[in-house]
């Protein structure tokens, strides 16, 4: 049966990908190393394409397979949701073997090496994306999933799983998750084909309370499903689901996350808070039991995908696994458009609508407070500076004033406290959780002044125009430090700086300013030497998103200035 599959997934791959793929690096290879070697990469694409909406073409530009890749076999960056895939594929004829341990050492360590930018490891394919690479490397919300694919065992020895094991409790910790890993086997490879030719569709029979109906001009209904259905669905099909969406599930977001604890902390209010799911349906049938009533509906949906509500279904699946006994009692609000009758572009024109609505985000609540109209006046009466609060405002010029985001991480960044420095990096949108409680009322208060916004955002902006000088001469790790410890580094900086004046209209800052540029320079080549010495072997993608690790870092960046300033003063 092994082989019967291997032959459906290989006949497939041929398909799907004959004339795609590239062997201009191959040169007189013999036919029989091409094939494998077709196979191996084709193997890769279609990965690819498991994890995104990318066609056979475009899957196979992903491909980097060859000499020097590292273990890497397929990259592609997803700027939009802030997701890197990268794939290793392995191709077994017998359909038997399975992922050995040097295979994943060699991907964790291309991985390294990628997220470290040392480009001069990588083949000439992988070098072509560097300014891809780096500039998705430098997006703070930036996450990773390393999927090897097989035609082999999914079944991984104790020595190959330990290897993944390690590498996720380095990237991951807390409720944050920057890396995961998929191992996908010989089975999910068959069953991916044999969706991709027959039995694709998804049927779903449900029932539907308090529900109604709209059908002009098109035929469509919408009610409450228990949360619990939902989540089987999503148990049962996974990303399938999401077919005709825009993007699959994102993984452990912040949105995500507030959906999941919503779920398993405020059960009932779960329908108020939640917009919902769309469901865009090939044909939607209504049985007539209960038809004289509009408290139950029962349907029977054919060729069903989910075209917005992605992340709310995901998330109840994860409640469930997590505390299902919370979960039970929760509602969500459902659509079913039926595709019948409508014009052969309306379902992609619900998929963009439905997904293109601007959405609430926390930084619109935080406009209203008070003390934001309160700087905003001060900024521009004592200082004649814009200060641009709200989503939508024109952003002022970097002479001119200043946003709502920049205030925000420069305050996080001159805090005494280096743990909102890392939440500014890490996940910004924290700090603005809640108006009424830390962190944000550390940030913005009565006692906070335009002068001390205006002034921070003044250093915060240096510090970020050195270290760009910095990282033009910088490679490697060194240049990874640079750009990933860019918030800690202000932290230290602004430890560094006088800010006993800062609210004074009198003082001076411009001289304060001018330190700023040499001192960034200093805490960067103390903190890139601390790095390597006690964290040498983390993935610099992670590590400056870690509290803990952090803290360290400052404390002994700090305590080798003290001991420098304490010798420059027994020298005078």
């Amino acid at each position: 049966m092994s082989k019967l599959h291997v032959r459906h997934i290989r006949e497939a791959l041929e398909r799907s990908y004959a004339g795609l793929i590239d062997f201009s690096d191959v040169g007189d290879a013999s036919e029989a190393h091409k094939s494998k070697l077709f196979l191996t990469r084709a193997l890769a694409a279609f990965a690819i394409q498991r994890f995104t909406n990318l066609t056979p073409n475009e899957a196979a530009e992903t491909v980097v397979d060859g000499s020097n890749d590292n273990g890497i076999d397929a990259i592609f960056i997803d700027r939009t949701n802030s997701r890197v895939f990268l794939v290793q594929s392995k191709w077994d004829g017998n359909g038997t073997g399975t992922i050995g341990l040097g295979d994943s050492r060699n991907f964790i360590a291309g991985f390294r090496d990628l997220t470290n930018e040392r480009f001069d490891r990588f083949n000439p394919r992988i070098k072509a994306m560097q300014p891809e690479i780096s500039e998705a490397l430098s997006d703070y919300d930036i996450r990773f999933t390393l999927a090897v694919v097989t035609t082999g065992s999914t079944e991984l020895a104790k020595p190959v799983q330990e290897v993944y094991e390690d590498f996720l409790q380095e990237m991951n910790y807390g409720n944050e998750t920057y890396a995961e890993t998929e191992i996908i086997g010989l089975q999910d490879l068959h069953a991916a084909v044999a969706q991709g030719t027959s039995g694709s569709s998804i049927d779903l029979d449900l029932t539907l309370e308090s529900w109604g109906t709209i059908s002009e001009p098109y035929e469509a209904y919408y009610g409450i499903v228990g949360a619990p259905v939902i989540g089987e669905w999503y148990e049962r099909y996974g990303d399938r689901l999401f077919a005709k969406n825009l993007r699959n599930a994102l993984g452990n977001t912040l949105v995500n996350s507030n959906l999941i604890e919503t779920l398993t902390s405020e059960t009932d209010h779960f329908w108020y808070f939640n917009n919902g799911v769309t469901v865009l349906c090939d044909r939607v049938r209504k049985n007539q039991r209960g038809a004289n009533t509009r408290n139950f509906g029962h349907f029977s949906l054919t060729g069903a995908s989910v075209v917005n509500g992605a992340q709310t279904v995901a998330s109840i699946s994860n409640a469930l696994r997590r505390a299902s006994d919370k979960v039970e009692g929760a509602r969500v609000w459902v659509r079913f458009i039926s595709l019948e009758g409508c014009p052969p572009d309306f379902a992609t024109a619900v998929t963009r609508a439905t997904n293109t609505q601007n959405t609430v985000e926390s930084r619109d609540f935080v406009a209203l407070d008070p003390e934001q109209g309160r700087l905003r006046t001060e900024m521009l009466l004592s200082l004649q500076k814009t200060y641009a609060i709200k989503r939508g405002d024109q952003p002022p010029t970097l002479a001119t004033g200043c946003t709502i985001t920049d205030a925000t991480v420069a305050l996080a960044c001159a805090s005494r406290d280096p743990n909102l420095a890392v939440q500014a990096k890490s996940t910004i949108g924290r700090l603005w959780e809640s108006t009424e409680k830390p962190p944000y009322s550390i940030l913005f208060n009565p006692s906070v002044t335009a002068y001390k916004v205006w002034r921070t955002v003044g250093v915060l902006r240096a510090v970020d125009a050195s270290l760009a000088k910095e990282r033009q001469i910088r490679d490697g790790r060194a240049r990874a430090i640079a750009v990933q410890g860019n918030r800690i580094i202000a932290h230290l900086v602004f430890r560094q700086i006088d800010m006993s004046r800062i609210d004074s209209p009198d003082e001076n800052w411009e001289k304060q300013l001018e330190s700023v540029s040499d001192l960034t320079r200093t805490v960067l080549n103390l903190l890139t030497q601390h790095v390597e010495d006690a964290y040498g072997n983390n993935y610099i993608t992670s590590l400056f998103k870690n509290a803990t690790r952090c803290r360290d870092l400052v404390d002994r960046v700090r305590n080798d200035l003290a001991g420098s300033a304490s010798r420059d003063l027994n020298e005078i």
